[in-house]
């Protein structure tokens, strides 16, 4: 009995799921195919925006205008597409799931801050933009293909207009609205308008389209902005219709927008085409007209029409009439305005909110090697390095940032132009370093040249005080063997250095540095096999001096910082050979550390106590290094020694013969 229940209840369970299985495709269907040809299906998703634009009829088809659109554009380029109906919410978890392929209605241009397409890059096409093409292709080539595909490109689609409904039998104007209660539907595109606007008005959000109209009647609200066309419809269907009355007319127009995702480009570009011949061509107009022109009615008598073109044309004469007039002062404006730009020595240059370059005086074209042509183009592309993006996204200013820019050493400032807290462009400052550099180096070269002549002046009254007292001792010959011991030294240095380094500065920096070792009585040895010709202008012997003198003194303050020792040693060498000049300098106080080496090269770094500034030395050389393209190393042991590398590329034959100084 117990087993003939159960298989009762077991066969009235199959029957009622037999039963519901028929019903269920016809709820879950949601999707309509548009369009034509074969290969694959792209995935719609259409942002509800309410009849008679897009909406489900009792059927369960869609049918407006977006549709008709959408199934024209299909037609034409040969696309099969699969169209559903959803909201913000629906469109956010399509592109989580990659299950769309485009995103209709969305605002148009994108907004930067837009929460839709919040982990996407979002890229606004303008059909007037005729370098769509080109800026795509760089796009490819700077970023990977993973990169690539998180784009998305937004594309016009259609114009949306809207107006007021108020109570009554005559339309509320836009000026009446000052003090008064607006209601509007939450997040939607009029609300974002009406906020940025100057109306005075107290908004009050609601829901939907029908509570917002059910808001009006119950007088919670003295009007309501609502799209025009969908408020029309609805009103034209409710009892008392004949209460609610729209504004014309309509107050503005919102601009609705195609997202293509994945970064499918290529499909933007023929989808953007094919909307802009077909609106060229009449066929959205007669599409909409299908569909609007009941909504629609003549609102101006012939006489008016007459009137306005009247008006029109004497506004139309007056304005030619001053546009000639503002066209000449603009144009002498304009002409002096680059003349006060060129005559300026610092480069300035100026870009937009998009990174466009919009400005270039002359200066900064001769630094930059860049021409009048490069107006309109990507600043960070033109100029690899400049890094404008990132002064316009975080919108704060940069000044006094030495960089190499195009082979050029320049000292930048960065200002971005903010309007309402949002960067709209950036002005860029560019001053030539290498005046500034050639100055410093003229101050180091005579400092040294005067170090040298100090030092030798320093010896040679030492040999002269000891001369005048073997004199005095009458010890005539011991006095005769020490001048010409001197004298032989002396010139047998002077002459191999004078030999082997053929450049007058650099022999000049290492005569004067090798004085102060013996000086300071530090052992100074130069590798016998040194040699350096003198390359003229294919190297700036100014910026050897600075490289060499610098590292010199860093290691006779690192011996005299650590005591000088009877094996205190600094080790030079120099070798110019195979296209490159080498220069190593090794001391062996060993006072450098871990934490030192980590921030050596930092401007204004120093492990010195001094009451003058100090840390630029090794920042400077850095900086020259770079600009020559050129590399510098450093190896070390604390307690030990320290030893820096510098190799700078130049063209050179090949030739090299240890001296102790």
């Amino acid at each position: 009995m117990i087993s003939g229940k159960r298989t009762f209840s077991r066969s009235l369970l199959i029957l009622l799921l037999l039963l519901l299985l028929p019903v269920r495709p016809v709820c879950a269907q949601q999707k309509m195919l548009v369009g034509s040809g074969a290969g694959r299906t792209y995935h719609v998703l259409c942002l509800d925006a309410g009849a008679p634009y897009i909406f489900r009829a009792e059927n369960g088809d869609l049918q407006g205008v977006y549709v008709d659109i959408l199934s024209a554009l299909g037609e034409r380029e040969g696309l099969k597409l699969s169209l559903s109906l959803g909201n913000t919410h629906d469109a956010r978890r399509g592109i989580h799931l990659s299950r769309v392929d485009f995103i209709v209605g969305t605002p148009y241009p994108v907004p930067p801050d837009s929460d839709l397409f919040t982990f996407f890059s979002v890229k606004n096409m303008d059909t007037a933009d005729t370098r769509l093409i080109e800026d795509f292709e760089l796009l490819k080539h700077r970023l990977s293909g993973k990169e690539f595909a998180s784009y998305c490109f937004a594309l016009p689609f259609f114009e949306e207009p809207y107006t007021l409904f108020s109570v009554g039998h005559e339309p509320l104007p836009p000026s009446g609205l000052r003090g008064k209660n607006l209601l509007v539907i939450a997040d939607s595109p009029e609300e974002r308008h009406i906020r940025a606007s100057a109306f005075n008005v107290r908004i009050l959000q609601e829901d939907t389209l029908d509570s917002a109209v059910h808001s009006l009647l119950a007088n919670r609200g003295d009007a309501a902005l609502l799209g025009a066309y969908q408020g029309i419809r609805h009103t034209q269907d409710l009892p008392l219709k004949g209460n609610i009355i729209h504004s014309r007319p309509f107050l503005f127009s919102l601009a609705k927008g195609i997202t293509v995702m994945k970064g499918q480009a290529d499909l933007a570009l023929a989808m953007m085409e094919s909307l802009t011949a077909m609106k060229q061509s009449g066929e959205i107009s007669k599409i909409t007209d299908t569909w609007l022109s009941q909504y629609d009615p003549p609102v101006l008598s012939r006489q008016e029409i007459w009137n306005i073109v009247g008006g029109g044309l004497l506004a139309l004469f007056a304005a030619l009439l001053w546009n000639l007039l503002l066209k000449r002062k603009v144009r002498i404006m304009v002409k002096e305005r680059e003349k006060i730009l060129d005559f300026i020595k610092d480069g300035i240059l100026a870009v937009d909110k998009d990174g466009r370059i919009t400005m270039l005086n002359r200066a900064a074209q001769n630094l930059l090697g860049l021409c009048s042509d490069s107006i309109g183009k990507e600043a960070d592309i033109c100029i690899p390095g400049l890094s404008v993006g990132i002064v316009l996204a975080d919108g704060r200013p940069v000044y006094n940032l030495q960089q190499n820019l195009n082979g050029a050493l320049v000292s930048c400032n960065k200002v971005p132009i903010l309007e309402e807290s949002h960067s709209s462009g950036v002005i860029i400052t560019l001053r030539d370093m290498s005046e500034l550099q050639a100055m410093a180096e003229e101050i180091t070269g005579v400092r040294t040249y005067v170090e040298t002549l100090r030092v030798q002046g320093h010896e040679y009254m030492n040999k002269l005080q000891t001369i005048s007292g073997l004199i005095q001792l009458q010890r005539y010959d011991r006095a005769v063997e020490f001048i010409a011991s001197e004298t032989d030294s002396s010139l047998s240095a002077q002459a191999f250095l004078a030999e082997r380094i053929k450049n007058a500065a650099v022999c000049g920096i290492i005569m004067g540095k090798a004085g102060r070792c013996r000086e300071l009585g530090i052992s100074f040895v130069l590798d016998s096999d040194s040699f350096c010709r003198d390359h003229g202008e294919s190297i700036n012997d100014r910026s050897l001096v600075i490289i060499i003198g610098n590292l010199l003194q860093n290691a006779i303050e690192a011996v005299v910082e650590n005591g000088v020792a009877p094996d205190s040693q600094i080790e030079f060498s120099i070798f110019d050979e195979s296209g490159q000049i080498l220069i190593n300098v090794f001391d062996n106080a060993g006072v450098m550390t871990e934490e030192a080496a980590s921030r050596l090269f930092e401007k204004g770094f120093t492990t010195k106590y001094k009451a003058e500034p100090s840390g630029f030395g090794l920042f400077n050389i850095k900086t020259i290094v770079d600009s020559l393209a050129g590399n510098i190393t450093m190896d070390f042991e604390t307690g030990r020694f320290t030893e820096f590398t510098v190799t700078l590329p130049v063209i050179a034959g090949s030739l090299r013969s240890e001296v102790a100084i």
